[in-house]
Formats: C-alpha cells, sequence, structure tokens
C-alpha cells in the first residue's frame, strides 16, 4: 500500500490527500509527531536533505516534493491540463499563489503572539489572493482550469480549508476575516462546489493544526 508520510497537519500534504481520495486510492496517511522527524531527517531515512510530505509507492520507491508528488499523482489519475489554455490557468494560479501567499507575513497564521499589525498584514495578503483569484474566474467556469478538474482545483480547495477555513486555526481575527472572504467570492464557491463533493470524506477527516 502506498504511504504519505507528513506531519498531522494539512499543510504541502493535504492536496495530496484530496487527490488521492477523490480516485479513492487506498494509503498509509502517516502523521509524525516534530519529535520524531528530526532523528529521521539526520539518518537520511528518505535521502539526504529530504523534507516532508513524502511519498513512497507500492514498490518503496521515494518521492520528494510535494508539488511534484501532486502532480506525478494528477498524471497517474487524470487530472493533468489537457490544452493549453488549462496548463495556462494551471500555472496562473500556481504563480500567483507564489507571487502573494509565499510571503513572510503568511507565517503569522503560526505565531503564538503576533502583534495586531501582523494579524492585518496576514489577513490582508491572504484577502489579496483570495480576490484576484475570484476575479480570474468570473468567466463563469467549472474548475480551476476551465472545464476539465486538474490537480490546481485540490491545491486551491487545500489552501482554503487550511487557511481560510481552519477552525483550529490560532487566531480568531484571521478566522474571522478569511471565512468572511470566502462567503464573498462566489466565483471561488462555484468552482469549489463540486471539489467540496468530491472530496466530502478527507475534508471530514481533516487533521486538525493551525494550518
Amino acid at each position: 500500500m502506498p504511504k504519505l508520510v507528513y506531519f498531522g497537519l494539512q499543510g504541502r500534504a493535504q492536496a495530496i490527500r484530496y487527490l488521492l481520495g477523490a480516485k479513492d486510492v487506498q494509503f498509509e496517511d502517516q502523521h509524525l509527531e516534530f519529535a520524531e522527524w528530526g532523528p529521521i531527517k539526520a539518518a537520511n531515512t528518505y535521502g539526504e536533505g529530504a523534507q516532508l510530505p513524502v511519498f513512497i509507492n507500492d514498490d518503496g520507491k521515494v518521492f520528494v516534493q510535494s508539488m511534484a508528488i501532486l502532480k506525478m499523482l494528477a498524471f497517474e489519475h487524470g487530472y493533468m491540463p489537457e490544452t493549453a489554455e488549462q496548463e495556462y490557468e494551471v500555472e496562473w494560479l500556481s504563480s500567483t499563489g507564489v507571487d502573494i501567499i509565499e510571503k513572510p507575513e503568511r507565517y503569522v497564521l503560526m505565531k503564538d503572539e503576533p502583534t495586531a499589525e501582523d494579524l492585518e498584514k496576514c489577513i490582508s495578503l491572504l484577502r489579496n489572493f483570495i480576490t484576484k483569484v475570484d476575479k480570474q474566474w468570473s468567466d463563469g467556469r467549472a474548475h480551476a482550469a476551465g472545464d476539465k478538474i486538474t490537480h490546481a482545483d485540490f491545491s486551491i480547495l487545500a489552501l482554503i480549508t487550511s487557511h481560510y477555513e481552519n477552525a483550529s486555526g490560532k487566531h480568531e481575527a484571521i478566522r474571522n476575516a478569511t471565512r468572511e472572504m470566502v462567503e464573498q467570492c462566489t466565483n471561488i464557491a462555484r468552482v469549489m462546489a463540486p471539489m467540496r463533493e468530491l472530496c466530502a470524506a478527507q475534508i471530514a477527516s481533516i487533521p486538525a493544526g493551525s494550518i
């Protein structure tokens, strides 16, 4: 049986969990404690410099790098873009996420005692991303890349459940603000509706964590 190794968080593994679950792929979802990871990493158990998540297939081959794993599984299970425009939309979403989300302000989500200014900067960053995506999807499309579900749909669903709708989030101000953002983004609601149905079982078993 394949194995996905990560922490008891959504984080960089959740999109992979959603994709596998959507295809009813049976796999071991191993959750490590942070204290366990240090010795495993030091021993190069999954390869020199390997980071989590790690995916191990039925043959015991180890795969690392979350996006590479997600795209490999998408190729295997029919969730890759099939047209040039679909590829553009998938890459647009990924690049926009890097441009906006991958900033220090995002990690306020995991801080124990952020300042009011820190909280507002994080909220602003998350609002900027979700409103930009909502505008991109205002053309009435059914899925993130158009008329076909791709790995991008699993990625954005994972971002929403971990960053915008996370009941285990540390900070009430962020939880309240992001919940309101999602409610206001009707285009995202439309695109995510079939994904929520497809991934209902995985959503119901989301690991509790701040991200």
